[in-house]
């Protein structure tokens, strides 16, 4: 269906500045009907590569292929035909404040050259699907942030295209409107079988809906395979990196959100030496004593403590604060429950 071969991306350099190498080698393979996963961190290439399959850009070199087609070879009327089938969901929405939902859902199948009968009829079908028909005459001002993803969704889906890219799509959403969307977007995907892209920093969407992932470093596709086994056994350094700087990210900012009740058991306040390594040491030592390790407070910066409540037998929660007085700079038990 998609199909990167040997692909290199160069801006060249404008005055006072060099130019610039924004993927370097690229090969990637997804297969029709598939939910694919492209993370990485802010730069790393995504964005770029997202562009050359839609055909906003050419390869300095290498090919892409949409669907049978070499899209670097199209006319400009092919190229605009082809574009029709390849749907697209953008971060920040990229609504039209001025239309309503309707409007909004309706703007790219006049662009088409519909007919009225027609336009009116995808509409309606594509709001329901979405679940904003009592919505329809609505503003976008009117509406919330998932309520907004959810028309980007409808108006994406209008030309029946055959490939979803989401370019960030719940990277503005909170976790519980991000359940939503893409509980929709796995709604689409059995109904249709339409081939998805995502593009996302965000590990959790990956191994919430993706079958398959690659993973981008600084242009490069560093790793690429089953999402289980790229994020449980990662095989690159970047990718370790990686999977552990995001999975601890993802902690600390779900604290507020999934931590609400009061601690359970041994509240300690605890300054890391070195938290990638020690954070994977802790989880395998709660593991084995059959502790359970809340976050309640945290953060990457070194001189910063993080707060936990461990949850378990005395014995246990011992194991687990010899761990933390051995390896950190310093561990404070705060209140014994």
């Amino acid at each position: 269906m998609i199909q990167l071969k040997e692909i290199e991306k160069i801006y060249p350099s404008r005055k006072g500045t060099t130019s610039v190498s924004a993927l370097t080698g690229v090969d990637l393979d997804i297969k029709a009907g598939e939910i694919f996963g492209i993370i990485g961190r802010s730069g790393a290439g995504k964005s770029t590569l997202l562009r050359l399959i839609n055909g906003l850009e050419t390869p300095t070199s290498g090919e892409v292929w949409v669907d049978g087609k070499e899209m670097s070879l199209l006319s400009e009327k092919e190229l605009r035909h082809a574009r029709t089938k390849i749907g697209i969901i953008f971060q920040h929405f990229n609504l039209l404040w001025s239309r309503t939902v309707w409007e909004n859902v309706a703007f790219s199948l006049e662009v088409a050259g519909k007919s009225k009968a027609e336009i009116q009829g995808k509409v309606n079908e594509l709001l329901e699907r979405v679940g904003l028909s009592d919505r329809a005459h609505a503003y976008p001002s009117q509406l919330s942030g998932g309520q907004k993803q959810r028309v980007g969704i409808a108006r994406a889906l209008a030309n029946n295209p055959t490939v979803l890219l989401c370019d960030e799509a719940t990277s503005a959403l909170d976790p519980e409107t991000t359940a939503s969307i893409l509980q929709l977007l796995r709604d689409i995907h059995r109904d249709m079988g339409i081939t998805m892209v995502l593009i996302t920093h965000e590990m959790s969407v990956v191994r919430s809906i993706c079958q398959r992932v690659a993973v981008m470093d600084d242009g490069y596709i560093i790793e690429e395979g089953k999402v289980s086994d790229v994020f449980n056994h990662p095989t690159h350094p970047a990718t370790r990196q990686f999977v552990r700087q995001t999975e601890m990210e993802e902690d600390v900012q779900g604290v507020g959100k999934a931590i609400t009740n009061k601690a359970l058991g041994t509240v300690v306040r605890v300054w890391f030496r070195d938290l990638p390594s020690t954070w994977k040491q802790l989880g395998e030592e709660s593991e084995a004593k059959g502790v359970h390790v809340h976050v309640l407070a945290g953060s990457t910066k070194p001189s910063e403590a993080w707060t936990f409540d461990l949850e378990g037998s005395g014995e246990g929660v011992a194991g687990v604060l010899d761990l933390l007085r051995e390896t950190a700079v310093k561990t404070e038990v705060v209140t014994v429950v």
